[in-house]
């Protein structure tokens, strides 16, 4: 499992390397294929609480909100998109309210935390500054895995994810800590002191495992151990990009509103 982990990684950072660095449309298309990704393995999850969500509606709204934004404020996007939905309960008695509200939670959750990445490499130093994102969550959950493996002797959250431990965590925050601020010393063009990428990589790998255990908690109550199989050795999108989803978010709200 770890080699094919490890095999992902060396196909998939090349990838990322270059659509970060190119940005604009490359970073779009990108961003609106991991949201339908996303999207599909979260409605097909729900399939086994009975709840059928209308998914053309939701991956049409994916491209909807990437297509607006920069026009229109997310907020104001999100009530076209809810107004729309709602106009179809008069059209389509297909569907229950249960699956109408579904349909909506999995575009808040994914496409919608999604574009907060695109945000961040659209602002002054986003070019460095949107890679906090990838390290704190993807260093603090490799931190936490091999702490959790060698040193976890207490169960952090037995009901949601057996498997974390209170030892693996604080692994992920030292080393959420300890990335962040290698990544400062050797970026300085990035403008982000050493004192205030320690906080970030401290509060991110915080939020970073909230994220984690989120997915847990959808994947148990959907009797899922995955979310797919699209990225070998790491499961469904939704798997590999659980704290991420809420990583993006916080970045963006640290360097938007305080710094």
């Amino acid at each position: 499992m770890l080699k094919t982990r490890v095999i992902s990684a060396i196909i998939g950072l090349p990838i990322l390397f270059f659509i970060m660095i190119k940005g604009g449309t490359f970073l779009t298309i990108a961003l609106v294929l991991i949201s339908i990704l996303g999207l599909n393995e979260f409605y097909n999850a729900t399939k086994n609480l009975g709840i059928r969500p209308v998914k053309i509606f939701g991956y049409l709204s994916a491209i909807l909100l990437y297509f607006l934004e920069g026009k229109i404020a997310e907020r104001e996007i999100l009530v076209i998109i809810a107004m729309m939905l709602f106009l179809l309960f008069l059209t389509n008695k297909k569907y229950n309210l249960k699956d109408y509200a579904l349909t909506l939670l999995g575009i808040i959750y994914i496409p919608l935390f999604f574009l907060y990445i695109q945000k961040l490499r659209e602002m002054p130093e986003g070019i460095y500054i949107v890679w906090f994102v990838f390290i704190v969550s993807w260093m603090t959950d490799t931190f936490a895995y091999f702490t959790g493996r060698f040193f976890g002797n207490h169960k952090l959250a037995p009901t949601i994810s057996p498997k974390k431990t209170i030892e693996g965590a604080v692994g992920g925050i030292i080393g959420s800590i300890i990335t962040s601020a290698i990544f400062v010393w050797l970026f300085p063009q990035s403008n982000v002191t050493i004192y205030l990428s320690m906080i970030i990589g401290l509060l991110g790998s915080i939020i970073a495992q909230c994220g984690d255990l989120i997915a847990s908690f959808i994947k148990r109550n959907c009797y899922i151990k995955d979310f797919g199989n699209t990225i070998p050795g790491h499961g469904g999108i939704l798997d590999r990009f659980d704290s991420i989803l809420f990583v993006s978010p916080f970045i963006y709200f640290i360097f938007q509103y305080i710094i």
